[in-house]
């Protein structure tokens, strides 16, 4: 069911049009408002997050259920509009703030339909977090990204970085006309839950190196970090290319493991020449 009568009357009312530079386009189908809740099991324990409400039309339903709401809305007028409108609710907070500069509240649940625009930006923050698990509504194309397996076509640096410190699951692709205005790409939805994550012997080290190594992701994964290598530790590059056991694979066909892997070999040759005293590793 369709409440588009409703959402047009109410920006009337507010006198504002949908903003291109917040990417607002209002969810206005309820099925899918009542599936993106119920993937978040929530319960009166939960604190739950939802990134730019909009026209609050998937808050009230997450205030029935949830312990306590934060709800995040960059547009002032639209923060203004949901305060009135949400008075009664004690549990519900409205904030008028940029979610990308915003804590996440320690495993709380992230519930919501943000603009396409902050996605990627939103994924990280939500996985540098400690959060308990994130049903969201996003751009097919990129859940697609998320969710992506090592050798397919939208697998990338993305997918590396969730799949370290989580795990993605496509649920439903969602029509266009589930928005107003309608967007020009189809969504889906997706749910991320917390994974275990590796161990790594420098964190910062896999970062750097899988962020470089995608910049040529069909290109074969030695001829890369020969690059890599050479442009980081150029007095280092050649012993470690030596010993380091390289996955005879175009870097987008290396797996999460593989790429900790090597990144494990890599920092543990550096600290050797650390121990040997040997400036170039630093």
């Amino acid at each position: 069911m369709s409440d588009l009568a409703w959402a047009r009357r109410e920006l009337e009312t507010l006198g504002i049009p949908p903003l291109k530079r917040f990417g607002q386009h209002f969810l206005i189908d309820t099925r899918v408002r009542d599936q993106l809740i119920q993937l978040a099991e929530l319960t009166r324990d939960d604190t739950v997050l939802e990134v730019g409400p909009g026209l609050g039309f998937l808050t009230p339903i997450i205030a029935a259920k949830a312990g306590h709401v934060i709800a995040i809305e960059k547009d002032r007028t639209l923060a203004t509009y949901l305060r009135r409108k949400f008075s009664n609710y004690k549990n519900l907070t409205v904030m008028e703030a940029d979610a990308l500069k915003t804590r996440i509240p320690d495993n709380a649940k992230i519930v919501s339909s943000p603009p396409y625009n902050i996605s990627s930006k939103l994924v990280l923050l939500i996985l540098d977090s400690r959060f308990a698990l994130a049903a969201l509504l996003l751009q097919k194309e990129f859940v697609d990204r998320l969710t992506a397996p090592s050798g397919s076509r939208d697998y990338g640096r993305l997918t590396v970085m969730l799949q370290s410190k989580g795990e993605a699951k496509f649920v439903e692709k969602i029509p266009r006309s589930a928005f107003y205005p309608k967007p020009r790409v189809d969504s889906a939805l997706v749910t991320i839950t917390p994974a275990q994550e590796p161990t790594f012997a420098d964190r910062a080290l896999f970062e750097d190196m899988v962020r470089m190594l995608f910049t040529q992701r069909r290109r074969k994964l030695k001829g890369v970090l020969t690059r890599y290598l050479k442009s980081h530790f150029p007095n280092q590059s050649e012993r470690i290319l030596q010993r380091a056991q390289v996955p005879e694979k175009r870097v987008f066909e290396t797996t999460l493991q593989e790429f900790v892997t090597l990144s494990d070999e890599i920092a543990g040759f550096l600290m050797e020449s650390s121990t040997e005293g040997d400036p170039s590793a630093n």
